[in-house]
């Protein structure tokens, strides 16, 4: 292989030069070749920086570099990449070619024939490397001591010798003849022989050849590494832990027998797991739960917790608290035998019952079996006293357990008493307390409507009570709850929601150290608050006076608790500039510093745990998202990488914010994009698209890419077009009369700018935007094309509709959600049927495209039908794109190419005059379909 390259360029990719002065109009051929960044990171000493930059379609490359020197690694196809714990090596997937497999695919080559990833393990200090073919897949410790584990490809499976049962078990006895008295058991076909992996010392190289594995695991810390071992006639199956550190071996379970859920405790000096080795001749054995030192033999241990009629659960996970005093084991209740059916296959009825007793709809319930049927519920163990605590049974829906799994309490939640409201918005949850000392079992709330959280070291439960909007605090010895959020002069929930149900708080910040306080935002600031309410809040920032909102970042993984210096993103929520800020709270009232700060958006890439290195990215439209290199004190960045320099070569566009005010009267902002060489002095054909609210992404960057359902901003903006993005604040009920006041209103006042044709606007929306799409045109003939992606059409139609995503019927997103509405059809007809453009659909003028795909998990396909055969029927120039076996937002990179071009050619036919494209013109027949996409435009021959 010749995959590794040694650069001396402090920057990642070269500059291109322009070859000539008038830059080049970005079109549907750039696609692939535009570059993201993706897998950024620091070397715990912050000595190298490493990142993968890949194309949209093609091979990846791996970037590693030093942050000292110009020393730099490229290696072609570095798909993902790992430093290890001693910030001397990077191990290295690399992935095949993309040309080759497009090829192998092609030519449909067997799987086993398939061209393989490979390992690649570099030492950063020498160049030197290690590199082997055909590996699958490889893992190394949470923390890492320097071990490396990988799967070489598995040797390909030698034909059966004559009379030999399939899968190499041994064949049968002959007819009539008898087996040996003592014969012992025999491995059963199904308990597979495990396979090989390699473990390697990555500081010496040397390897280890390990046989016969089932399953692998490390200690957090990389210390010890278990493995169960399933060998061809089971008479070593077993459990072995490796000593890495001390360089023992110990073997603590041997038998015949299947070893599942192997587990270490973070120092490695325990070892779990599950098997059936003392049962394993019965039909259905039972497996058992093993624990003991990792450095002797262990011993099941009898979990007195388990109801009867309930087994442990052999697919579940086995897991330590952090201090390794417990040991949480998953349960199940015992399925019943299997018996064989007695009605004939081909008598056989598939049919699904929809029943109204049902606690949920039947499509809910059909996408939730198997998950269903596999659900565990976790019993702990005290590993020293052999104490046992059920904490779930058939009713919880889940366990949170306080202090990393060793404290007294655990919650408990349950939604399931209240699974039929969940169909019309409605969420409800039990919560018990748990006392893991006693095994004492206590309601906390019940069908309380919000959240509920344990605090770090689970001396309260806290929470955000929607309906009272209020941030509470229950001291769990106590049982006294207290408002945290009374004495805070501002909301601590959204202000501006506008949908027809309670607004969600702002969020948590974290808890100081010992649960002291909680930190808690209103729109603007954070505020320290005593969980006991003994204390009043503190307010810790002071963004309310300019606008600002702060949030803290939690970068330093080390870092558990809120104090110390931390990092805040503070965000301007007039203009979006933005910044970090880093703030002491070592003080006695916390100093926020501004470190860094622009009409940018900033984001930490990778933070470096022992050094004073961090890496940063900043953006906005013009500008990609590349990596600057810095300090702690984000002082004096350097740009490391410049992923697409031909972006100079193109003609790209500018964004600005733009303020107006609504047809209600009221104060809006969205944003206004421009060709790089916008001219004042020309009229320009604009596009108004549209969600909700948008303005804070004006300074986002969007890549040249083909859409999964939307216009793609800077491909539009390169080609001439202006594009309008508004926010739209919406009254409950009327959903389609505010889109119509916030976007005309918008439209109309840069239309009076003066440089924008008032005769060539048009309007793109997907799936709630689509919606307004096709309302407005119900509304306004101002457009002179539209383009609807997954449009509801008919609300009364789609209020008894299946969301195939989720298995939940639409009814609670008209009542509750966001097409606000807020009533069922019986309350409020007359606001069903005022939103249903299907039902206006007469009045429409302007030509609509839409696409709306047949497996569609959020607005059902026949929404799309029936408006498309409304204007179909009503003589209305309509096109509808369905993209088979695609959902809501289409997936496969293909199908995005094809609408991203159908929608340019639209629009360009309708606001700047050119000539329309055979499929709209005459469509495509079913008995072209696959042959032909009718993208020539007329008079045009095919390819031109």
């Amino acid at each position: 292989m010749t995959r590794l390259l040694i650069a001396s360029a402090v920057v990642l990719g070269a500059s291109m030069q322009l070859a000539a002065a008038q830059k080049k109009i970005l079109d549907h051929s750039v696609y692939d070749g535009w570059k993201s960044i993706r897998s950024t990171s620091l070397t715990d000493d912050g000595k190298w920086l490493g990142l993968i930059i890949a194309p949209q379609e093609g091979d990846p490359v791996l970037h590693i570099r030093s942050t000292s020197s110009e020393k730099a690694y490229v290696i072609d196809q570095g798909s993902t990449f790992r430093f290890s714990g001693d910030s001397k090596f990077a191990v290295i997937t690399v992935s095949p070619k993309n040309e080759e497999m497009k090829k192998a695919r092609r030519d449909k080559v067997k799987p086993e024939d398939m061209p393989k990833t490979a390992l690649l393990i570099l030492n950063l200090e020498t160049g030197d490397k290690f590199e082997k073919e055909k590996v699958t897949s490889y893992l190394m410790a949470e923390e890492d001591m320097g071990w490396v584990v990988y799967r070489p490809e598995p040797p390909r499976p030698t034909p059966a010798a004559p009379g030999a049962a399939p899968g190499g078990a041994p064949a049968r006895p002959a007819e009539g003849q008898a087996k040996p008295a003592d014969q012992k058991p025999k491995k059963k076909t199904e308990h597979r022989p495990g396979e090989t992996r390699i473990l390697r010392e990555l500081a010496t190289g040397k390897e280890t050849t390990l046989t016969d594995v089932a399953n692998l695991r490390f200690n957090r810390t990389g210390s010890h590494m278990v493995v169960a071992l399933s060998t061809k006639d089971g008479e070593k199956d077993g459990v072995v832990v490796y000593d890495l550190a001390g360089g023992k071996t110990t073997t603590v379970a041997e038998g015949l027998g299947r070893y599942n859920s192997i587990v270490l405790s973070n120092d490695g000096s325990k070892v779990a797991f599950l098997t059936d080795r003392d049962d394993y001749a019965a039909k259905r054995p039972t497996f058992a739960l093993h624990v003991g030192p990792s450095n002797g033999a262990t011993k099941p241990m009898t979990l007195d917790s388990v109801p009867k009629g309930w087994s442990l659960a052999d697919s579940g996970n086995v897991r330590f608290s952090e201090s390794g005093a417990r040991v949480f084991v998953p349960t199940r209740p015992t399925p019943p035998e299997e018996v064989p059916n007695p009605i004939p296959e081909e008598e056989r009825v598939s049919v699904d019952l929809w029943s109204w007793t049902d606690p949920l709809m039947m499509p809910q319930q059909l996408l939730q079996a198997g998950a269903e049927r596999n659900r565990t519920f976790d019993v702990m163990l005290d590993v020293a006293s052999g104490r046992t605590v059920r904490l779930a049974d058939e009713m919880t829906t889940s366990v949170s357990v306080s202090n990393k799994m060793d404290g007294q309490y655990a919650l408990a939640s349950s939604n399931r008493n209240y699974r039929r409201e969940i169909s019309w918005g409605l969420s409800y949850t039990d919560y018990d307390l748990l006392d893991l000392t006693t095994g004492e079992r206590a309601r906390l709330l019940t069908k309380f409507s919000g959240s509920l959280i344990l605090s770090p070291t689970g001396r309260f439960a806290y929470g955000f009570d929607r309906p009272a909007q209020e941030v509470f605090a229950i001291h769990l010895s106590t049982g006294k709850r207290a408002a945290l959020n009374q004495g805070i002069p501002h909301p601590v929930f959204n202000e501006i929601s506008d949908v027809p149900d309670d607004p969600g708080m702002y969020g948590f910040g974290g808890w100081m150290k010992n649960d002291d306080a909680v930190v808690i935002y209103d729109r603007f600031d954070a505020w320290q608050c005593d969980p006991t309410g003994k204390k009043a809040p503190i307010r810790l920032t002071f963004g309310r006076e300019t606008q600002q909102a702060y949030r803290l970042l939690r970068l330093d993984p080390e870092q558990e608790d809120v104090g110390g210096q931390m990092y805040a993103s503070v965000t301007d929520q007039r203009n979006y500039a933005s910044g970090i800020y880093r703030i002491d709270f070592t003080s006695t009232r916390p100093i926020a510093t501004k470190l860094i700060w622009g009409d940018k958006r900033f984001g930490v890439a990778a933070f470096s745990k022992k050094s004073d290195r961090m890496a940063i990215t900043r953006q906005d439209f013009v500008e990609f998202p590349d990596v600057w290199l810095t300090d702690k004190n984000l002082s004096n960045p350097i740009k490391v990488t410049d992923a697409n320099p031909q972006q100079k070569e193109y003609n790209w566009g500018k964004a600005e914010l733009v303020y107006w005010r609504s047809n209600d009267g009221e104060e809006l902002t969205g944003i206004l994009i421009k060709p790089e060489d916008f001219d004042y002095g020309k009229k320009y054909p604009m596009i108004a698209y549209f969600y909700e609210r948008d303005s804070d992404t004006v300074h986002g960057y969007r890549p040249p890419a083909p859409s999964a359902s939307t216009i793609n901003l800077p491909m539009y903006a390169s080609n001439g077009y202006l594009i309008f993005i508004p926010d739209i604040p919406y009254k409950n009920g009327y959903p389609g009369e505010s889109a119509v006041s916030a976007i005309t209103s918008g439209v109309n006042s840069i239309v009076a700018r003066g440089y924008v044709d008032p005769k060539r606007l048009a309007i793109q929306g997907q799936s709630w935007g689509g919606y307004q799409v096709a309302y407005l045109i119900t509304e306004t003939n101002m457009f002179r094309a539209a383009c609807a992606g997954a449009p509801v059409s008919n609300m009364f139609s789609a209020y008894g509709g299946i969301r195939w995503g989720s298995g939940l019927v639409r009814q609670m997103q008209y009542e509750k959600g966001q097409s606000r509405i807020d009533g069922t059809i019986w309350d409020k007809p007359l606001r069903y049927l005022e939103n249903s453009p299907l039902f206006f659909a007469d009045k429409i003028q302007t030509p609509l495209l839409m696409m709306a795909n047949d497996k569609d998990g959020a607005v059902p396909w026949y929404q799309g039908i029936e408006f498309f055969a409304a204007l179909r029927r009503l003589e209305k120039p309509v096109w509808m794109a369905v993209y088979n076996d695609e959902d809501h937002n289409l997936i496969q990179r293909k199908n995005r190419k094809d609408w991203s071009i159908r929608m340019q050619q639209f629009f360009d036919h309708y606001l700047k005059d050119a000539p329309a494209p055979k499929w709209m013109v005459e469509g495509i027949p079913a008995t072209e379909k696959g042959k032909t996409m009718g993208f020539e435009l007329v008079g045009e021959k095919k390819g031109g």
